[in-house]
């Protein structure tokens, strides 16, 4: 039953993220951010929207996903208005591609933390009774974390693209960017790894739910 609710929270979080997209502009501070005079249709738009949130919980991250899926699909603001200053074409093709490195790693980190809403680590000798919840929480954690696992693998790919420039040369001002691009091509960050225990355990939890007897337990009358 949670992961039923979970999953139509998601769904009506998703409509009313697509209601106010369409009125063009953000007024709430329901969502963490200032209202937004302009329309929103650049990437440098919605990569500036996104959050890290203190407490992950499920409408926090679907938030980030939606709108980091949509700065994926958009097009780049004119170089003069790009998120560092910019010298020469060369240069804006390394810093575009940098920024889709960062957006697609943005995305295997919130589709994980998104999948671990769904997830149950432990399976105890009384789980048979909830084996129908936990294996549709451990269906939809599965996709989610292939996703992610997905993404991780493009962020790499833009990695690699980056590295055909040189950073000294045409680096830019956003060092935490460029921080998390010098660790993907050093293999210092690995989601992938998470991503394949992950889906490991969700494997050996299936199992060992098939395997568990009927728990039965009364309720002692007062």
């Amino acid at each position: 039953m949670f992961c039923r609710l979970y999953f139509l929270k998601v769904l009506f979080f998703s409509f009313i993220v697509s209601f106010v997209f369409s009125l063009l502009c953000f007024s709430s501070d329901e969502f963490k951010f200032k209202a937004i005079s302009k329309r929103l249709k650049y990437v440098e738009d919605f990569f500036q929207i996104y959050n890290e949130w203190l407490y992950q919980d499920i409408d926090n991250v679907s938030r980030n996903v939606y709108f980091l899926e949509l700065a994926w699909t958009l097009p780049f603001d004119h170089p003069i208005r790009a998120l560092t200053p910019i010298s020469n074409e060369t240069h804006w093709q390394r810093y575009k591609l940098l920024i889709k490195m960062h957006i697609a790693l943005l995305l295997a980190k919130n589709y994980l933390d998104f999948g671990k809403q769904f997830y149950k680590d432990n399976i105890y000798f009384y789980s048979k009774e909830y084996e129908k919840d936990l294996l549709e929480g451990y269906d939809i954690a599965e996709k989610y974390f292939k996703f992610s696992l997905n993404w991780f693998e493009i962020a790499k790919k833009y990695a690699k693209m980056v590295s055909m420039y040189d950073s000294y040369v045409y680096g830019t001002t956003l060092y935490y960017i460029e921080d998390e691009y010098r660790k993907l091509l050093n293999n210092e960050i690995y989601y992938d790894v998470t991503v394949k225990r992950l889906l490991k355990k969700i494997f050996q939890n299936r199992n060992k739910l098939m395997l568990l007897k009927d728990f039965e337990w009364v309720e002692p009358i007062p």
